[in-house]
């Protein structure tokens, strides 16, 4: 298999992937540019990517699912390490206070209550566990999203049902859970979360369609969007980040492409046409990171 540059990125936004991982028949490679830069060993091949983060370093943290690890990458596209999850799947995961990781992980069957068990976990940036919580209230339930709340050190949750919830650790001997719920706002089936650096909260609503905003105090402001296949309108969003200038950037999933909004709500344009995207990340040198169901790719500039 080799590395090309995507041709489904679009053109007239002048960008070329920068590196790319693709996993699509379990082999991984990485490329600085549109050349093969090494092919990787079985420390870094994917297997289900369900979870992407960017440190203030701009390492790249990427939830290997089915392989029960986090893989870790430079913006380069070069495998750096990887950590265990133990016997648990990563779900989710979002950067920190310090660049520590939140991680939320699950084992067992998502459709089988039974046999269904998730805890929130938290590691340093090499694979090291300061806390772990395991939360009765949200034990059951499948998470979807996570992201740390800078301005009040709380770390927001979206649950698969109609939920979204603040979760405030508590740093005991035994951790803690304290939950307080966001307004549903009428929620269906809410996904990822992010938060902008005014605190503002955005919470993509995957079967809605549509994104809600909350103030940093989790008051509901307004929503935007809506299902449909034509300029500002999504299809199964999945993924949300906002950049440095504020833009909030999604996942259009089965619309196959990457959108820009504005904070208010407005449809900036469409950033790239890539293959049914789930996850979205920004670099601190202006690169944008879109994640695929086997794969990562590095845009340069967006």
């Amino acid at each position: 298999m080799a590395i090309q540059a995507d041709s489904t990125v679009n053109d007239e936004c002048d960008m070329q992937p920068y590196a790319v991982a693709d996993m699509s028949d379990h082999e991984a490679y990485l490329s600085a540019t549109t050349n093969v830069r090494q092919q990787a060993s079985k420390a870094d091949i994917y297997d289900r990517v369900e979870g992407l983060a960017v440190s203030s370093t701009n390492e790249i943290f990427v939830a290997d699912e089915l392989n029960k690890r986090i893989q870790v990458f430079s913006m380069k596209g070069d495998f750096l390490r990887s950590f265990s999850t133990g016997n648990m799947k990563p779900q989710a995961v979002c950067i920190g206070h310090n660049d520590t990781l939140w991680i939320v992980l699950y084992r067992g069957l998502m459709n089988q209550r039974s046999t269904y068990e998730n805890v929130i976990q938290q590691y340093s940036k090499d694979g090291h566990v300061p806390a772990k919580f395991t939360c009765s209230s949200t034990s059951k339930k499948q998470i979807y999203g996570i992201a740390w709340h800078k301005l009040s050190n709380r770390i927001i949750l979206t649950l698969g049902q109609v939920e979204v919830l603040w979760f405030s650790p508590s740093y005991t001997p035994t951790p803690a859970c304290n939950m307080t719920r966001l307004p549903a706002a009428g929620f269906i089936m809410p996904h990822s979360v992010t938060v902008d650096t005014k605190g503002n909260i955005y919470v993509i609503e995957s079967t809605g369609s549509r994104i809600n905003k909350y103030d940093k105090n989790g008051v509901y402001l307004s929503s935007f969007g809506s299902r449909g296949t034509g300029a500002g309108n999504l299809y199964f969003p999945e993924g949300i980040c906002v950049d440095s200038s504020g833009r909030v950037i999604v996942a259009d999933s089965r619309n196959s492409r990457v959108e820009m909004f504005t904070a208010e709500g407005n449809h900036i344009r469409t950033v790239a046409y890539i293959n049914q995207p789930k996850h979205v990340a920004t670099g601190g040198e202006g690169q944008l990171l879109v994640s695929q169901k086997w794969s990562v790719t590095i845009l340069p500039k967006y």
